[in-house]
């Protein structure tokens, strides 16, 4: 039930309450001509709607401050060609503004979406970087993928080097200050939530957070499959994009994080025995996850002797993206501490990390798409 409140002159007084009369679920409590009785008005609830007439605010442009301290909701009815009556809606942060020929129409739809249950909280699309064969250049994949997403989006991005010999931070040249070691270790020992998210290390100028591996072999066992669950599920409840960069091998850890992964990609390159392994892998992978999978062929215009079509062959599975090789530029970034989308961003690489990062943000936000490469033609098939 919304319970509604009128602030209005006669005339539109009358046209309000024919529409009142008609919606379903809306009481009204309050009728009133008078602004001053508003301003002394106990609004039992912050939902409550409250109709403003613009007319009485142009008539004491003195009390529109007050108005707008109101705890309620506040709908504006006025001229939309005049430019005050758009100045009083910001003031009033108003839920909407509409025009004065417009309540017939218009009033009864926003009643009804004001009813609307309000949606919950979307967790984080969580994409995981996985090869079965090292040396395929996935930590570059990783950093630079989720460094291009905060490029593209204004929304918070993680970037979680699950890898215990991951090397993310060093490659950016930055002693980030909480390890996932040291963030499962606060977990555990029941550390506020929100205080383990705050003690995440925040790149300056950039809505990325970057939770490194932990600094020694020895701390990385602290990390179980437990206790990366629960730093998963947290970090993916306050960020909206979250890359996590995976070590080799099909371990606890690993099938832990891609249980929580929206996306695997699984990074190959155009090499017989690199390509035989990820195969291997695929086999397995492919049962579990299924369509979660994106096989990612990297490097894929080096001279290797292998076509495309070849290495999807040997794969056994179609090839979701093709990534270029940046050359000698993902390593001159690394010995900058920089990543490649910053520090080369016209290098074919990065370009292509680029608008991968656009698609995704395009795909989640419903922002205007690019031509999609993540879910384009694929190159063979199983």
């Amino acid at each position: 039930m919304l319970t509604v409140h009128v602030l209005a002159l006669p005339d539109m007084m009358g046209a309000v309450s024919l529409v009142l009369a008609d919606a379903p679920d809306v009481e009204v409590e309050l009728r009133t001509n008078n602004l001053r009785e508003v301003l002394g008005y106990r609004f039992a609830d912050s939902d409550h709607l409250l109709i403003i007439d613009d007319r009485l605010l142009s008539a004491n442009p003195g009390l529109v401050g007050s108005v707008a301290a109101l705890p309620c909701q506040k709908l504006l009815v006025g001229n939309l060609k005049e430019a005050d009556t758009a100045r009083r809606a910001l003031t009033l942060e108003a839920v909407n503004l509409l025009g004065d020929r417009e309540l017939a129409g218009e009033l009864p739809r926003l009643l009804a979406s004001l009813q609307e249950p309000p949606e919950a909280p979307r967790d984080g699309l969580v994409l995981s970087v996985y090869s079965a064969k090292g040396g395929v250049g996935k930590s570059t994949v990783a950093l630079n993928l989720a460094w291009a997403l905060a490029l593209q989006s204004s929304q918070a991005v993680a970037l979680v080097d699950c890898d215990p010999l991951g090397d993310i931070g060093a490659m950016i040249q930055d002693k980030p200050g909480a390890t996932v070691a040291d963030a499962v270790r606060g977990i555990r020992n029941g550390l506020d939530p929100e205080k383990t998210i705050q003690s995440l290390h925040r790149v300056k100028g950039l809505n990325l957070t970057i939770l490194p591996a932990a600094s020694t072999l020895a701390e990385s066992e602290l990390v179980d499959a437990e206790g990366l669950d629960t730093l998963i599920r947290l970090v993916r409840s306050h960020h909206a994009y979250v890359v996590m960069d995976l070590p080799t091998g099909l371990t606890d850890l690993n099938l832990t994080a891609m249980d929580l992964s929206s996306r695997i990609m699984v990074l190959a390159a155009p090499e017989r025995v690199t390509l035989g392994t990820v195969s291997r892998g695929l086999d397995l992978l492919s049962q579990f996850y299924g369509d979660r999978i994106a096989v990612a062929l990297n490097r894929a215009d080096s001279d290797t002797g292998l076509s495309q079509a070849e290495a999807a062959d040997i794969l056994g599975m179609g090839i979701t993206m093709v990534l270029p090789s940046g050359g000698a530029g993902p390593v001159r970034a690394a010995n900058r501490g920089r990543p490649l989308v910053l520090a080369e961003p016209k290098n074919p690489l990065a370009r292509a990390l680029l608008g991968l990062a656009t698609d995704l943000v395009a795909e989640r936000e419903g922002v205007r798409r690019r031509p999609r490469r993540w879910l384009g033609a694929k190159v063979g098939t199983r």
